[in-house]
């Protein structure tokens, strides 16, 4: 007897994914389509039906990969032949693509030492959240992240009054801290800060004084930019001018470029 007509269908589509996983593995993401980078993706949470068409609807809803990634789960799902299960492996990517990022930061032996290493390492972990929060990473004299050193301080608004300035002070302390820096994400998408972000930052800034505590940034994280208060001028009278500029140069202009090239 000859193959039924559903035999033969994935008969063709096992040899497409075949093939597109060769070319892949033999050059890379250079050497696929963007539809066609999105379908292999989609080959390893979606089995045994054409994704081509799932593809290039996401392409056409989303942009690019990234967009598709970022995508919220009940937006992926509205796309024909997008499950709560595929949605769930999307998602997941990006959860991957995150944590990458934090374990090469976070390594031992690598120093924070400039302000795109701290825009990365904050992005990685803060970008995503659609509701504001506000982190704290602790520092040795090196400008390494102490064991444990990352504290998510607060959900909601940094501007609200149940920020609590002397629990920042006093858990860098418990950790031994040399130097802290924090950073909050606007979800508008516009890093641009608020009086009450400046108004926070003098405060905290004031607080560690006494202590003889660096407080060496506040990293805003927008959408697709970060604003750094360590590099705008306004704010070089918020430093501990021992900790010297040249080892935290850089620009948040540095860091979207990059993002730019690696698109």
């Amino acid at each position: 007897m000859g193959k039924t007509l559903k035999q033969v269908d994935y008969s063709a589509h096992d040899g497409h994914r075949s093939r597109l996983r060769s070319r892949y593995a033999k050059g890379g993401v250079s050497a696929l389509a963007d539809y066609e980078f999105v379908e292999l993706v989609l080959t390893f949470a979606i089995p045994r039906i054409d994704v081509k068409p799932i593809a290039k609807a996401l392409l056409a809803k989303f942009k690019n990969l990234r967009g598709i990634i970022d995508a919220p789960q009940e937006e992926l799902v509205k796309i024909k032949g997008v499950g709560e299960t595929s949605a769930l492996a999307i998602k997941m990517f990006a959860d991957i693509i995150t944590t990458y990022h934090l374990n090469e930061l976070e390594e031992p032996d690598t120093q924070l030492g400039t302000i795109a290493k701290l825009i990365k390492y904050f992005k990685s972990k803060i970008a995503s959240e659609t509701k504001e929060v506000l982190e704290l990473v602790c520092f040795d004299s090196q400008l390494k992240i102490i064991p444990d050193g990352n504290v998510r301080l607060f959900e909601g608004s940094v501007n609200s009054a149940t920020v609590d300035i002397r629990k920042i002070i006093e858990i860098a302390i418990k950790k031994g801290a040399s130097s802290i820096a924090i950073a909050h994400n606007h979800p508008s998408g516009n890093p641009t800060p608020s009086l009450q972000d400046i108004g926070f930052t003098r405060k905290l800034a004031e607080s560690c004084k006494p202590i003889s505590l660096n407080f060496i940034e506040h990293i805003i994280v927008g959408k697709n930019a970060c604003f750094s208060f360590r590099r705008d001028g306004r704010f070089d009278d918020l430093y501990d001018e021992s900790l010297m500029e040249s080892r935290l140069r850089g620009a948040c202009k540095v860091a979207e470029q990059q993002e730019k090239i690696a698109k």
